[in-house]
């Protein structure tokens, strides 16, 4: 498995659009994405996002981070307070349920 993160710092009070945009816009692009699994976003105190896309196939998983930066930074440029931050790599533990 592999996993593809991303961190972005919202401006006060973008919680609640943030999350209408992403669940109407990122997510369908996601899993439409081959070998997508998964998808997860928490929120802090400070108004810092964090969103884990998980995937199986590597490729996808490295390429999902260019497939949707523009899409965050047009869609999303005018919440954020900062740029976002992007990882993305194997998936060496996996726990659950």
């Amino acid at each position: 498995m592999f996993a593809a993160i991303r961190r972005i710092k919202l401006k006060p009070g973008m919680v609640e659009e943030y999350t209408k945009l992403v669940k109407a816009g990122a997510v369908p692009v996601m899993k439409k994405m081959d070998g997508f699994k998964a998808f997860y976003v928490m929120v802090s105190a400070d108004n810092t996002v964090t969103s884990l896309s998980l995937f199986t196939n590597k490729e996808v998983a490295e390429s999902s981070t260019q497939t949707l930066m523009p899409w965050i930074k047009e869609n999303l440029g005018p919440l954020l307070s900062s740029l976002p931050e992007a990882i993305d790599g194997e998936v060496v533990i996996s726990e659950g349920q």
